[in-house]
């Protein structure tokens, strides 16, 4: 209860608390998050089409140190975050000196900073799962010493039903056994099983049973069961699950104090320095649409076709990897004839299989000046194919986000006259250095196009 009570308090109580130099956001986390009103260069609203145009879901939060605050209000009705977003504009001071566009290099350090958070979590996960199976193979390793070492004799099993046993909430049922075995011509009693007593099995009484007794205690003893060295083995390997994930962890973890540096190239910061920072902040505040993520993934320079006319990003996956999909895919089916909730892992499984079919390339056409989406591409079919003209994008925005399995990344959305934002590719932290170098070349060609970050 206290921990669906924990819950309930991060979900339901939200609430945003306003004073005079700085307010604070506590919002389905443990950890509020503080801004304070000096230090902000400017904000910036992000919106949702089911909800009122007006009505912003997110705020992000340019300091003037470069870094990035991030308020979440989707969960708030839409009219207290108006009301948020109203204070906050009452209370944040224009600058009076002209704004300026933020320097690059900044923000994109920003981007592949971990916040301390995200430290803490991985290294109390790597310490935690280290733990464990630390714990696992050292009671291992006193079992198997025990086995060697102790005695064996004959026991003769006296009771062997089931009781229930309460781990907070929650109850279990576990073997509840009792032995009897003579040792140096004197009997003695027992209820202690080997490797624990929740896989014993159901022997009936007066079955005979090894047991292992301490010759230097006759009176500790253990009952062993016939598949005990099938239990071993499954400590050991889940000791070494726990050090592979821990391993996992510590990686990741160390990944967070040795990120690589991105250097912006000169001819993306010369490209930025030409475009008027009202520009530039106009294409900002036009912002509005949300986005769904495309799944084409920028991992190689842009190639081009016909002369230089068409230029495709290409999100390449590998024969191998349909054949692993299709696989796992059969294997999930088959097993939910058999395993109950294993439909679960067949929906998963079929929905990334599912994915590899959905567009994989962007094309750019620089002579008749539009783009589109497609699974192959082949310049005789272009002229049928459904695309967008560059005349409807307003400008390109990079906007950075978070991901599960690799990290943060950068998506790269194509922003229209009305404020939809349309994606056109994205790329992980660690091919950055192919973003900056395509991006002025890419929003030339689209028609010297600003780009907001």
């Amino acid at each position: 209860m206290a921990a669906l009570g924990i819950l309930l308090w991060l979900f339901l109580f939200w609430r945003v608390r306003f004073e005079e130099t700085y307010a604070t956001i506590y919002y389905c986390t443990f950890i509020p998050v503080r801004i304070h009103y000096a230090e902000i260069n400017r904000q910036a609203y992000f919106y949702q089409k089911y909800k009122k145009q007006e009505v912003p879901a997110a705020i992000h939060f340019y300091l003037r140190s470069g870094k990035i605050k991030f308020w979440n209000i989707n969960l708030f009705s839409p009219q207290t975050a108006q009301n948020i977003k109203n204070e906050l504009e009452k209370r944040i001071k224009a600058t009076e000196s002209p704004r300026k566009i933020p320097d690059i290099q900044l923000w994109a350090n920003n981007i592949l900073h971990s916040g301390n958070a995200v430290k803490i979590i991985l290294g109390g996960a790597a310490v935690i799962t280290l733990g464990l199976g630390v714990w696992e193979m050292t009671e291992q390793l006193i079992w198997d010493n025990y086995i060697k070492a102790w005695d064996k004799v004959d026991g003769i099993i006296l009771k062997n039903t089931t009781k229930r046993i309460s781990k907070g909430k929650r109850t279990e049922e576990i073997a509840d056994v009792e032995y009897k075995y003579s040792y140096k011509g004197k009997q003695y009693y027992g209820t202690r099983i080997v490797y624990g007593s929740d896989t014993f099995p159901a022997l009936k009484a007066g079955s005979k049973r090894r047991v292992i007794v301490n010759p230097e205690k006759p009176h500790e003893c253990a009952i062993m069961f016939w598949y005990r060295g099938k239990w071993g083995l499954l400590r050991w390997v889940k000791c070494v699950f726990f050090y592979l994930v821990s391993l996992g962890f510590a990686i990741a973890f160390s990944c967070t104090f040795f990120q690589k540096k991105i250097i912006i190239p000169e001819t993306l910061k010369n490209y930025i320095n030409s475009i008027p920072a009202e520009r530039f902040y106009a294409a900002i505040d036009m912002e509005r649409s949300a986005v769904a993520l495309n799944s084409i993934e920028l991992r190689q320079k842009m190639e081009y076709l016909q002369n230089f006319r068409y230029g495709v990003i290409r999100n390449n996956v590998s024969k191998f990897t349909y054949i692993i999909g299709s696989v796992l895919l059969l294997l999930a089916v088959t097993a939910a004839v058999f395993i109950p909730l294993c439909w679960i892992a067949v929906v998963i499984i079929g929905f990334a299989a599912y994915s590899l079919s959905i567009p994989r390339m962007t094309v750019f056409d620089f002579q008749a000046k539009k783009f589109f989406y497609c699974k192959s591409f082949s310049p005789e079919k272009a002229e049928k194919m459904k695309a967008l003209s560059f005349a409807q994008v307003h400008h390109l925005s990079c906007t950075a986000f978070s991901s599960g399995n690799s990290g943060q990344f950068i998506g790269v959305l194509a922003v229209t006259h009305d404020g939809e934002k349309l994606p056109l590719f994205k790329v992980t932290g660690k091919r950055l250095g192919l973003l900056f170098e395509l991006l002025p070349e890419l929003a030339e060609k689209m028609g010297h196009l600003p780009i907001s970050y």
